[in-house]
C-alpha cells in the first residue's frame, strides 16, 4: 500500500430516539438526537434545547411517561432545573 493512500474510514452513528406523546395537553412530540431535545408542542411550535446528560434525561422522560405522568409538567422542571436549555435562534 502506498502511504500516501487514506485507508481511514470513519463511521458515525447518529441515534434518534423519538417519542410521541399521547394524552398531552401541551407536547406532541420530544426527539433526542446526540446532546439535543426537539420539543414540538400541539399546536405545532418546535423548539430545540441543549441536554448535558441525555441518558438521565431520557430514563426520566421514560419513568414519567411510564407512570402516565404529565409530559407538559415534566418539561417545564426540566426548562426550570436549566437541565434543558433553549438554544439560540
Amino acid at each position: 500500500m502506498h502511504p500516501t493512500q487514506n485507508t481511514s474510514h470513519f463511521l458515525y452513528y447518529i441515534f434518534i430516539m423519538q417519542f410521541a406523546i399521547s394524552g398531552s395537553s401541551a407536547i406532541e412530540n420530544i426527539s433526542v438526537d446526540d446532546n439535543t431535545a426537539t420539543i414540538t408542542f400541539n399546536g405545532g411550535r418546535s423548539y430545540d434545547y441543549t441536554v448535558n446528560d441525555v441518558t438521565a434525561f431520557v430514563t426520566a422522560l421514560t419513568n414519567v411517561m411510564n407512570k402516565q405522568e404529565s409530559v407538559g409538567s415534566f418539561v417545564n422542571k426540566q426548562i426550570k432545573s436549566e437541565t434543558l436549555q433553549k438554544v439560540a435562534a
